[in-house]
């Protein structure tokens, strides 16, 4: 593979969430900012943008840079809530969702090119050690919050909802 498959899959997913915040006017990652549509907007556009950027190896760097950013931001969004209730673990979780982008951008602004090559080893490094840590963040929120997530799951899949 002559561009690692990841990269697509982010730009386009940074595209789609971008679409949806323009469609329907929400980003719930931003709370209740002052002229939070405002921000909906610029952050929808730049997410398009910038999941565009992504598909191509030349504007790749711009383009992670610029989704790092406004993950980023949407991730600091969500600490005066873990520091205003610092028991509620879904605070906690919120952050680290975002934070996971915050990560694939790291490692994405140090692959742009072809596979394997890598322009600073070290920032990769970090997006990865970054993106290790969400993940337990996520089975932890799944601990947590084990009914919650189960009746998202329907009844009739195999072995069930709490796998019993």
């Amino acid at each position: 593979m002559k561009y690692p498959l990841g990269r697509y899959v982010y730009g386009l997913a940074a595209i789609g969430s971008g679409i949806c915040a323009l469609t329907w006017h929400d980003l719930s990652a931003l709370g209740a900012i002052p002229h939070r549509t405002f921000f909906v907007y610029v952050a929808g556009i730049v997410e398009i943008l910038g999941g565009i950027a992504v598909q191509w190896p030349r504007a790749a760097r711009a383009g992670a840079a610029a989704l790092g950013t406004v993950y980023l931001v949407f991730a600091l969004l969500g600490v005066p809530f873990i520091l205003k209730h610092p028991l509620v673990y879904n605070g906690y979780g919120n952050f680290f969702e975002q934070f996971s982008f915050v990560s694939g951008a790291l490692i994405l602004y140090a692959f742009p090119g072809t596979a394997g090559i890598s322009r600073n080893a070290g920032l990769a490094k970090m997006g990865y050690y970054f993106f290790s840590i969400c993940l337990v963040s996520f089975a932890l929120e799944q601990l947590f919050y084990l009914s919650a997530t189960a009746s998202l799951v329907p009844k009739w899949i195999p072995p069930g909802q709490m796998w019993q």
